[in-house]
């Protein structure tokens, strides 16, 4: 059994994990949510460009979560984080996730999202993993910011520190954002992607197996 790296959004989820955790903060600090419209409008617009994308991500997060002491950012990602393994798992790759265990795979979740809210999702959902790569956060005066994003090239990056062989592994995503994981990877498994993302696939030449929802 080749060993795997898993994303997580898109792929063990069908929802957006960190954008859910967000919403839940904007639903709780509705000032804090109006404060941070320029912030979200700049997120909408950023659309496929990855850089732009990830760095709208950045602010509307450092804008909603201000404030926020450690230890409410702690209970809102457990709580939204557990929510979500209950109602937004996808059950055809919680499948292929037990399957790759049974087999004894070496089994690697890589994420842009938050680290405790990722780490959260996977318990309630019950998918056993090796290891779990993701984004984390660092509090200042006046509240959380990412200390690391790993998005595009970044979560590349973040295996190969980490010792994961992806050049040896099958890679599962939903997105062209992970493009450099993608390509470096011994093979990859492409799960409902966006139209955008399949047709940017399809253009790059890479070969990628299709795997609907």
């Amino acid at each position: 059994m080749t060993d795997a790296v898993l994303d997580l959004d898109g792929v063990l989820t069908t929802r957006d994990t960190f954008a859910a955790l967000l919403t839940a903060a904007a639903l709780r600090a509705p000032v804090a949510g109006a404060r941070s419209a320029p912030e979200l409008v700049r997120w909408l617009r950023a659309g496929h460009d990855v850089p732009r994308h990830a760095a709208a991500s950045r602010d509307v997060a450092r804008s909603l979560l201000r404030g926020m002491t450690e230890p409410q950012y702690e209970a809102l990602a457990a709580a939204v984080g557990a929510r979500l393994g209950a109602v937004a798992a996808r059950r055809s790759m919680l499948e292929v996730a037990a399957g790759l265990r049974r087999a004894g795979a070496h089994v690697v979740v890589a994420t842009g999202s938050e680290h405790r809210l990722a780490a959260a999702f996977l318990a309630a959902a019950g998918v056993e993993h090796d290891l779990l790569l993701a984004s984390t956060l660092r509090w200042t005066p006046t509240g959380p910011e990412f200390d690391r994003h790993i998005r595009g090239e970044g979560k590349l990056s973040a295996l190969r520190e980490a010792g994961v062989d992806i050049e040896r592994r099958r890679f599962w995503t939903d997105s062209f954002d992970d493009f450099p994981t993608a390509a470096a990877a011994a093979s990859v498994v492409l799960v409902a992607p966006s139209r955008h993302s399949a047709a940017r696939y399809r253009a790059s030449g890479l070969d990628v197996e299709l795997l609907g929802g």
